[in-house]
């Protein structure tokens, strides 16, 4: 067995898991607006390590309709749309996601004759 000093690598080891253990260096950036006529802007924006993310969302109330649409960084549009009231003490929800690869299907056919 080695009884000699341990790794360079371990040196401070106790006092970095100290300092950065449960850290989160995560950045976040979100700014809200709304309007009187029942407009609310969002956009927010995320980093993690190198990688950036962001969306921007709207929502417009009107009555008894609730309108959420939100298009984010990788092109995706989802939108939710909510009923109140439609019968008495009632919700309907709505919601659908662009583009979704997995409900559509493209076909191409090769017709040579």
């Amino acid at each position: 067995m080695n009884s000699g000093p341990g790794l360079f690598s371990d040196i401070g080891k106790k006092a970095k898991d100290l300092l950065t253990r449960d850290y989160l260096s995560d950045q976040k950036l979100s700014v809200s607006t709304s309007s009187v006529t029942g407009v609310a802007l969002t956009s927010t924006t995320t980093k993690k390590g190198g990688l950036s993310t962001g969306d921007v969302g709207a929502v417009y109330k009107y009555k008894n309709t609730l309108v959420d649409v939100k298009v984010d960084t990788e092109s995706y549009i989802a939108t939710t749309l909510t009923f109140t009231e439609i019968l008495p003490s009632t919700k309907t929800i709505a919601s659908f996601k662009l583009p979704d690869f997995n409900s559509g299907k493209l076909l191409i056919a090769n017709s040579r004759r």
